[in-house]
Order: C-alpha cells, then sequence, then structure tokens
C-alpha cells in the first residue's frame, strides 16, 4: 500500500498530536503543534514511501525527544560569580 501524507498526518492526530508532516525539497518536515518551536523538525529522505507509517511515527518521537534534549540544553542556568569590589584580591 502507497503512504501518502494525508494518511501520516491522519494517524499523528488519531495519537491526539497537533503537529503536522509537509514535503520540503528533498526531505520532510514535522511542523504546527508541538513541533512549532523545535529546532530540529526534518527528516532527510527522498520519498514519503521511504519510510512506513511507524517509522515515521518513530521519526516523531524522535525528534521530540531530541529536541526536548536540546532546549533543555539551552536552558541550563547560567552560573553568575559574585563580583569583588575594585582592590580586592
Amino acid at each position: 500500500m502507497r503512504l501518502t501524507l494525508k494518511a501520516i498526518n491522519a494517524e499523528l492526530a488519531k495519537k491526539g498530536l497537533t503537529a503536522l508532516l509537509a514535503k520540503g525539497d528533498g526531505y520532510f518536515y514535522f511542523h504546527f503543534g508541538e513541533a512549532a518551536d523545535w529546532l530540529d523538525r526534518t527528516v532527510r529522505v527522498p520519498t514519503v514511501n521511504s519510510l512506513t507509517l511507524k517509522e515515521w511515527l518513530d521519526e516523531y518521537q524522535r525528534l521530540k525527544k531530541l529536541n526536548m534534549e536540546i532546549m533543555r540544553i539551552k536552558k541550563k542556568p547560567v552560573i553568575v560569580r559574585k563580583q569583588t569590589k575594585l582592590g580586592d584580591h
């Protein structure tokens, strides 16, 4: 059976997800919904049929996890050192 973007997006919706898969030039990407603020959202495959439906859903989960890790690193607290007065050594 040929896989379509419509079928993948329907499966995402069925799982309660609001992100959508779209086609770029030589790649696919998740956008909208949960994926709106992702820094990495692309899957570099030439056709939608390069992956199975399960593999597309796995890619969504992989990118979700990766982006959570990226955002966690980005939001690490900054350590502020106590400044000393001039002349204090």
